[in-house]
Parts: structure tokens; sequence; C-alpha cells
């Protein structure tokens, strides 16, 4: 579906509000059955100096879930280019300063910074900015996306489950692509608190959310395809990882404009039970965190004049 937000944005970010704090102890809200999806990426490192204000924020407002008509699925990524000789930041890959890139181009911005915020792929704005986050998060939960289930692979005939890596089927139906899209899976960890050793921030800490452990292109659709059934594999989750925390997020972006046009989450241990019995992910430095390469993919994707009956 076409998505009118521009001027819903524009129309909230012009409004001076009043945002009510929850108290500090309260529970997280639960969600409204009228709360669009929203994605909210934040691109940081813990040698930045302005994005611990920023992690933070955004670990307040994904925890509380407190945007007035949004539903708030955040995935904290973590650039490279704050890294030195001396510290590394645990967190960071040079995918996410590529997928920022990418940001940058369809935004026609004159470089790259921390901490940045972008929301469905459309606003972006200085991370640490509460009231226009909060502002464009509202906004655009108003203007729905279309949702992306994660569901577990369904097992053969025989009963076997298929061999090798993990899988989950990811699906989606009720689109109007105008033009080539693509679809991606991440894998996030919530309930995260860092200790900095080095860098800028060395001696800080403070709390995290929904940081992206991996992020990697499931499938490809064309233009017109109105429907979408692809099978993604999941590599094991490292050593440290706590499974009870792993989400993942499952997105369809427009290739050209990088627009989020449908978006779903689901928690790893509610899609893939037994995440123990996937093969171990390859050895890597310690200092540089794995990120997925496929090796395979099924994909159905259906066009406009074909389009799949999911069940």
């Amino acid at each position: 579906m076409a998505r009118c937000v521009l001027p819903i944005v524009l129309m909230a970010l012009a409004a001076t509000c009043v945002w009510a704090q929850a108290p500090e102890n309260s529970p997280p809200a639960a969600k409204a059955p009228d709360r669009g999806a929203v994605l909210v990426e934040l691109f940081t490192s813990e040698g930045c100096p302005h994005c611990p204000e920023a992690d933070a924020m955004l670990e307040k407002l994904y925890t509380g879930q407190s945007v007035e008509g949004a539903q708030i699925i955040a995935l904290e990524e973590h650039v490279d280019y704050w890294d030195r000789p001396a510290w590394v930041d645990h967190f960071s890959s040079p995918a996410f300063t590529e997928r920022q890139k990418g940001y940058a181009d369809a935004m026609d911005l004159d470089s790259l910074y921390t901490p940045q915020m972008v929301v469905d792929g459309l606003v972006e704005f200085v991370g640490n900015n509460a009231p226009r986050a909060r502002a464009t998060i509202s906004a655009l939960g108003r203007a729905p996306l279309a949702a992306v289930r994660i569901l577990p692979v369904a097992a053969a005939a025989d009963g076997k489950k298929p061999a090798g890596a993990a899988q989950v089927r990811l699906e989606s139906r009720d689109l109007s692509l105008a033009s080539p899209s693509e679809v991606y899976l991440a894998l996030a960890e919530e309930k995260l608190f860092s200790r900095v050793g080095g860098g800028r921030n060395a001696g800080e800490s403070w709390p995290h959310s929904s940081i992206a452990r991996w992020l990697h292109l499931a499938g490809k659709l064309p233009a017109g395809s109105r429907s979408f059934s692809l099978i993604a594999e999941i590599a094991a989750p490292e050593a440290g990882w706590r499974l009870e925390n792993l989400r993942l997020i499952a997105l369809v972006q427009e290739e050209e404009t990088r627009r989020i046009l449908a978006l779903g989450s689901a928690r790893l241990a509610d899609v893939v039970p037994q995440p123990g019995a996937v093969p171990k992910a390859a050895a890597r430095s310690s200092n540089t965190p794995w990120i997925y390469n496929p090796l395979s993919a099924e994909v159905n994707c259906a066009a406009a004049t074909q389009a799949e009956s999911l069940r």
C-alpha cells in the first residue's frame, strides 16, 4: 500500500508537544490494537561521545513503548568508523556502516554521522533528539505498514526437519510494490548493558535495547509484487548471547528510496524452539562481529499478475 506519510510527519514535527513521562518503575506499556509497527534504526558507536544519550533514549522508547499510535521495533546498529587500533567497539561492523551509507545516498546527505536515527527509512535526524523522535515515530505509526510474518519452517511429510542450518519462513501479503525491493532479516539482542573499556567513553556504562547482531539480505522482490514467501537460514547464536533476549526482525525495503514497506518481528525462541541444534558459526576475530552471508535461499516471489496464495 502506498503510504502518504510526509504530510503527516511534517504536521507532527511542526507541532509543539508536551510528553508525559512514565514513572521510572512502571511496567512496559501493552501494545494497543491501533498501534502501527514502526522501524526505528539508530546508527551509533560506543566510541562516539554523544551516543550514550541516544542509546539510552532508544532503550527507554523501546522498552516503555509509550509513543502514541506506534509499536516501536528498534534496531541499534553500531558503525565501525569510530573504531581505533587500540580499541574496537565489539558491537560494530562495516556492514552497518554500509547500511548507513545507503541511507545517506538515498537522502542526499553530505556525510555520515552518529548518533543518527532513521525512522521507517523515510526520516532521519540527530539520534538524541527525543521530541523529534517521538513526533516522527507517532506520525508514522498512523501510516500502517504491511506485516511480515516470521514463521517456523514446517516439517516434511515424514516429520523430519530440513538438515543443516535453522530456517524460518518469511511471508507477506497485501503489498503493492511500485519498484524493486529487498527483504532483510536481522537478529537483535535486547536487555544489554555496556561497560566501555576504551575510546572516548572509556569507563562509562549505559543500557542498550535491540542491538543488531547481524543483518542480511534474504531475497529480492520485483516491481508489482503483491505477496511473497521465502525461506531464510539462521546462523547459530554465539557464546555469550542470551537466547531468551534474541529477536528476529524482518523488513521489506524499497531499493532506491530505502523506505520501509513491510515489517515484522518475533522472538527467536518462538520460531526456532531448539537453537542449540543450529550448527556453530565459523570462528572469527573477537573484535569483529560475524555477519551472516547466506549461501542459499528459497525465494518464491509473486508478481502482481501472479499473486501467491499464502497460508
